[in-house]
């Protein structure tokens, strides 16, 4: 098909309220909308909002949340029920939502998990998708400039409103074949879950199971593996409040090594070598009191998803990637669509713990009913009637 780049760049640059307002009454009477943010989140922890995107199917709107101050007219779009949200490979997109707006967009429509259950491969990129579909090729060079300067630069409007110009064509396109194939259900319920994930508040509950992520920590003990749990929620407690990057506080193996060693005084952890200097020097006091603080006693230790595996856990554990491997090539998509290997790793030791099918929340609906009784009969464990 023969397009006009330059009618796709074509873009409205909204920096007043009274225009957004306007235009969200408009919107109100959109069936698709296609959105997407650029931002920038280098040196903080909370990502900082450059400009918003916005196509409703006839033109595109670029949003300057540097000069927009009255939000609640797009508040009220991104939660109406008749107005669906398109965006592409939107997870990080959903983060800056939820944080700038306290809410993300739904209903939902991930163009990129779309298509994965068309047989488009599993993380196909926003340019590819547009030639595949629409038979040409866009531009992505500026996808790392400073979204935060001001005047935004005529390059980088052009590739904002080009991020969103093709969305509600392919969205149309995407709806219509997954109708066809009878897999609107299966998108239907992976976009949904996608809207709890993101919405989830997170909290001390939730940084109290971080420690079990990172690598290593297989190792511990459980007295060293309740002070890398303290250790991981003072970090993510410090990060947000101070606006810094997890790592700029202390990185993954930072944790490990005090909690492997647990110093209770100064001199003792200046002594370990690893330890970056920033974190000896501004906080060595507040991590001896991590450390230090009273605590109910040792964790037991959990099956950890980076512990290395026995022989027959990983014979086990390629028997089932085979299996999904096999069901996915019958479906005509990419196994990770089914399953990823963390996925079932994390299924294989889980279930064998407890001695029965525990499947993992990222596997239930239409995958479970899809894997179900191939999965069991290579696992041979009784999957509950009852989760």
């Amino acid at each position: 098909m023969t397009v006009s780049l330059s009618a796709l760049t074509e873009h409205t640059l909204v920096l007043d309220n009274d225009t957004l307002a306007s235009l969200c009454e408009r919107w109100k009477l959109s069936p698709i909308l296609a959105l997407d943010t650029e931002f920038i989140r280098v040196d903080t922890f909370h990502p900082r909002l450059g400009l918003i995107q916005v196509c409703d199917g006839h033109a595109n709107y670029l949003l300057d949340p540097l000069s927009i101050t009255q939000w609640e007219p797009l508040q009220v779009i991104l939660m109406a029920p008749t107005v669906l949200k398109s965006l592409h490979s939107c997870s990080e997109d959903l983060v800056v939502f939820k944080e700038f707006f306290g809410t993300v967009p739904r209903p939902l429509f991930d163009t990129q998990r779309a298509a994965a259950f068309l047989g488009f491969g599993f993380s196909i990129s926003y340019q590819n998708l547009v030639k595949e579909i629409l038979g040409f090729e866009v531009s992505k060079d500026q996808t790392r400039s400073d979204w935060l300067q001001r005047p935004l630069s005529a390059e980088q409007l052009a590739y904002a409103a080009l991020d969103v110009a093709c969305m509600p064509q392919m969205t149309s396109f995407l709806q219509e074949r997954l109708v066809t194939t009878g897999r609107t259900e299966w998108a239907r319920q992976e976009f949904e879950q996608m809207v709890l994930n993101a919405s989830a508040e997170s909290g001390a509950e939730e940084w109290n199971q971080y420690y079990q992520g990172l690598g290593m920590s297989w190792r511990l003990n459980g007295m060293q593996l309740a002070t890398l749990q303290r250790l991981c929620a003072w970090r993510e407690r410090i990060a947000r409040n101070k606006n810094k990057p997890r790592s700029w506080i202390a990185r993954d193996a930072d944790l490990i090594a005090l909690a492997e060693r647990r110093p209770a005084a100064l001199s003792e952890l200046l002594k370990i070598p690893e330890l970056p200097r920033q974190l000896q020097q501004r906080f060595a006091q507040d991590v001896l009191q991590v450390i230090a603080a009273p605590h109910e006693g040792e964790l037991p230790v959990p099956q950890l998803l980076d512990q290395p595996l026995t022989m027959a856990q990983r014979t086990m554990l390629k028997r089932l990637q085979e299996k999904v491997a096999e069901v996915a090539g019958t479906l005509g998509i990419a196994p990770e669509v089914l399953a990823r290997k963390k996925q079932l790793q994390e299924l294989l030791l889980e279930s064998t713990a407890a001695a029965h099918l525990v499947w993992p929340q990222q596997m239930q609906g239409w995958r479970r009913e899809l894997l179900g009784k191939a999965l069991v009969a290579i696992l041979q464990l009784q999957e509950p009637t009852h989760d």
